[in-house]
């Protein structure tokens, strides 16, 4: 027969070696995926306790008395009903999550320019934005195509809550601007 040396081997040293290193990648990502997880935890418990807190404090100030008057009361009625919204926003996104991690929503994934993504919602959201006075802008020197590859529509979703959230809890007449940074694995949206 053929004289195979070393070669099976080596070969087998070599797909061993493959081997290690995609379970390497693997636990490396489950680390990453469970790192994200954490702060994502914190990140909800933390937006949670914000508008908790404000409704708290509303309920307690009607109950103390603000009741009696009614401007006063109207006031913080608007106001609690505003945090009851973003509760209900978080709740729903926290669903959203639940539901893609269950595996009960798919993903279509796609290559597309997440800046122009940023444009476009920009754009939807004007209106809404010019009657609070807020400016919607991406950061100077950020304005070039950044592609990414994800489920564009979701993505979507996520920049118009984020921006809708902006326009509706950010300061009067203030701000909201975008800028992407490049990490080599991933795109940072801020």
């Amino acid at each position: 027969g053929e004289n195979l040396g070393d070669d099976p081997l080596s070969e087998m040293e070599t797909q061993v070696k493959d081997w290690v290193s995609d379970k390497s990648k693997e636990i490396e990502d489950l680390k990453k995926l469970e790192q994200f997880r954490k702060e994502f935890l914190a990140n909800l418990s933390h937006e949670l306790k914000t508008p908790i807190f404000n409704i708290q404090g509303y309920v307690h100030t009607l109950l103390d008395g603000a009741m009696d008057e009614p401007e006063v009361m109207k006031h913080f009625l608007e106001r609690t009903a505003k945090s009851i919204d973003r509760l209900n926003n978080l709740v729903d996104d926290l669903d959203e999550i639940s539901k893609i991690e269950r595996g009960e929503v798919a993903m279509i994934k796609e290559i597309f320019d997440i800046t122009q993504l940023v444009k476009e919602v920009f754009e939807s959201m004007e209106l809404k934005a010019v009657k609070q006075g807020i400016s919607l802008s991406i950061k100077k020197g950020f304005e070039k195509p950044f592609f990414v590859h994800a489920d564009k529509e979701k993505i979507r979703q996520v920049v118009t809550n984020l921006i809708d959230n902006s326009v509706k809890y950010g300061t009067l007449n203030g701000e909201t601007s975008a800028s992407f940074y490049d990490m080599d694995d991933n795109i940072l949206v801020e």
